[in-house]
C-alpha cells in the first residue's frame, strides 16, 4: 500500500546537485561588480521573505479537510466527493516542519507523518513513516482555508486499477 499523502498525490521529482567547487574564483573587483547587480535585483524584484511562497509557517497547526473531491483526468465530468461518502482528512503541521497525516474512511484508517516544506506555489510532502515517494500539491489561500491541488490515483469504476485523477482538499482550521 502506497503511502498515505502519496495516494493522495502523486510523486515529483527534484534534483539538486551541489558543486564543490567554490562560487567565484575571479578577481576581486569582478565579485563586487556581480555582488552589487545581485543585489539590485533582488531590491528590485521586491521579494519579502515573510510572503506565503517563502514562508511555510502558514501551514502550521491541525487541519480538517473540508471537502476531499478526486476527479478523473480522462474523464473530468467523474468526480467523487470523498468527504460526502465519510472520508475524514486531518493534517498536524508542526513548526519543524514535521507533519502527521491521517486518512479515515470506509471501514479503514491510514497515517503518515513525514517532513513538509513550501516552495513556491507548492506544498511538498516528504513521508518518512512509512517511507513513500515525495509528492507535492499547488497551494492557494483562501481566507483562514488553504486550497491543495495534486495528482493522484483513485479506482472510479471499482474495477481493481486506480485511475490518475486530481484531487482538490479545502483545509480549514481544525
Amino acid at each position: 500500500m502506497a503511502s498515505l499523502v502519496s495516494v493522495l498525490l502523486s510523486p515529483s521529482t527534484r534534483t539538486g546537485m551541489r558543486s564543490k567547487r567554490p562560487l567565484f574564483t575571479g578577481n576581486p573587483l569582478r565579485l563586487l561588480v556581480v555582488m552589487g547587480i545581485v543585489t539590485i535585483g533582488v531590491i528590485g524584484c521586491g521579494s519579502d521573505p515573510t510572503e506565503p511562497e517563502f514562508n511555510p509557517d502558514f501551514m502550521v497547526g491541525n487541519w480538517l479537510a473540508e471537502s476531499l473531491a478526486m476527479t478523473s483526468v480522462a474523464n473530468p465530468d467523474l468526480t467523487v466527493e470523498l468527504d460526502t461518502l465519510g472520508a475524514v482528512f486531518t493534517l498536524s503541521v508542526q513548526p519543524s516542519g514535521r507533519y502527521t497525516a491521517i486518512l479515515e474512511g470506509f471501514g479503514q484508517s491510514s497515517s503518515e507523518s513525514g517532513r513538509l516544506t513550501v516552495e513556491g506555489a507548492y506544498v511538498v510532502f516528504m513521508p518518512e513513516s512509512p517511507p513513500g515517494p515525495e509528492s507535492q500539491a499547488l497551494w492557494e489561500r483562501v481566507g483562514e482555508s488553504v486550497i491543495l491541488e495534486g495528482e493522484s490515483k483513485f479506482d472510479f469504476n471499482l474495477d481493481g486499477t486506480s485511475e490518475t485523477a486530481m484531487l482538490r482538499q479545502v483545509l480549514i482550521p481544525n
